[in-house]
């Protein structure tokens, strides 16, 4: 197959071809020429004008729920909605059944990827059945092809736990992504504490929940000397423990998540569960936090946290409804809606492509000439309303459907295919 993508503008500060418009010829999905190319009756042409064309976008947090809940999503789905969001590549929750916990395991999800069109990364648990309690195999993981080990969504109450688990990963450069919360604090807490949790009559999650965890957190990897991310970092004050942990050279990384940068607390007051999620929507002051933390490079990446749910587990009265949305579908957009003025288009394509690779030790798929085409399609200004169609996962838990929004993902091209949403 011979493809033209035509007047394309290029995001990637490793090419020579940075910001320029040129015509992309793509054949049995290697990139073949870049420049002014003359279009020819046997290419397939796409005229891109308009949108950017950049290195595949990488999400760190997607829960495919395969095996053992594939009425919420399969591989089947869930690549289909990361392909829809622009992604390229997507690291796999261990919160599955059976759990991700060992190499058989993650041969399964790494093999199941060639029937589909993006790749798999796959989380391994960091303890055995996500217990806290024993740390799992993760060297055997690693040789299988685990890029980290995770048990969100659920945090490692035991620090001894953790500090065993930092020190076994550190001979193989081995992360930890977690998800920053003490379960103690957070008992059986709602919505985030503060006004309009008084108004709903709600038990309030505090931000010392978060907080105490990423200071100890930071504690233990200064301590161990190894590699720790934070999932979903959502306080002020826990955003400023990272920055100041980072400056002191500490291997730390932190990712936001694109609701938290969209929404805060006030949008619950309707009672909706679709806006239930963990860690809880916060205060605008956080929110505004968070955004600053983005834009100065605090935040490392954005990730989805795509969490599918049948209708079951949500459409339920407040307090007895499932934690989570789906994201894959309308990360970049949300984001994007939030970010647009305040960075440049090479900071965005960091946050989704750039650095989540850097995280998991992947490679930056580069755009020139003789490599091998694995590139998001997408505009910036573009201005459209998200609608149930738009949804390719099984489960439809999000609250974002009827929103408008700025920046839209054209499709991918990835695995010899190009793949259009419209």
């Amino acid at each position: 197959m011979k493809y033209l993508l035509s007047k394309a503008i290029i995001i990637d500060a490793t090419s020579v071809h940075h910001k320029q418009q040129v015509d992309l010829l793509i054949v049995d999905g290697t990139i073949i020429e870049i420049g002014k190319i003359e279009a020819q009756p046997d290419y397939t042409t796409i005229d891109l004008e308009g949108f950017y064309i950049a290195p595949g976008f990488c999400d760190l947090f997607t829960s495919i729920s395969d095996p053992g809940y594939e009425h919420r999503e399969n591989i089947e789905s869930g690549t289909a909605a990361a392909a829809y969001g622009g992604f390229t590549a997507i690291c796999t929750s261990a919160e599955t059944n059976p759990i991700i916990q060992s190499k058989t395991q993650i041969e399964y999800l790494v093999k199941a990827q060639n029937k589909f069109g993006i790749d798999i990364y796959p989380l391994g648990a960091v303890t055995e059945n996500m217990e806290g309690k024993n740390p799992s195999e993760m060297y055997d993981m690693q040789l299988a092809g685990a890029v980290g080990f995770s048990d969100a969504p659920h945090a490692i109450k035991n620090s001894g736990v953790m500090v065993r688990a930092l020190q076994y990963g550190k001979p193989f450069n081995g992360t930890i992504f977690t998800m920053a919360y003490d379960e103690t604090l957070v008992a059986d807490g709602q919505v985030n504490e503060g006004l309009y949790a008084v108004e709903m009559g709600m038990r309030g999650i505090s931000n010392l929940s978060e907080e105490l965890q990423i200071q100890r957190d930071i504690e233990l990897v200064r301590y161990t000397g190894g590699k720790i991310h934070f999932f979903g970092v959502s306080t002020k004050k826990g955003i400023e423990m990272i920055k100041e942990a980072k400056m002191e050279g500490l291997d730390i990384s932190a990712s936001a998540f694109p609701h938290h940068l969209f929404l805060s607390d006030k949008n619950i007051t309707d009672f909706d569960a679709n806006y239930k999620v963990m860690p809880p929507l916060r205060s605008n002051q956080d929110q505004m936090a968070l955004i600053a933390a983005v834009i100065d490079g605090t935040i490392d990446a954005i990730v989805s946290q795509h969490i599918p749910l049948e209708i079951e587990a949500k459409d339920l009265e407040f307090e007895y409804a499932g934690f989570g949305i789906i994201g894959l579908e309308t990360a970049f957009a949300l984001s994007n809606t939030i970010l647009n003025t305040n960075i440049k288009i090479e900071q965005l394509v960091a946050l989704f492509s750039v650095n989540p690779r850097k995280i998991v030790n992947k490679p930056l798929p580069p755009i020139q000439k003789g490599s091998i085409a694995n590139l998001s399609i997408f505009s910036i200004n573009e201005e459209w309303q998200f609608e149930k169609k738009d949804i390719k996962s099984k489960s439809k838990n999000t609250p974002f459907i009827g929103t408008k929004l700025k920046g839209r993902v054209k499709g991918i091209f990835h695995k010899g295919k190009l793949n259009l949403n419209y």
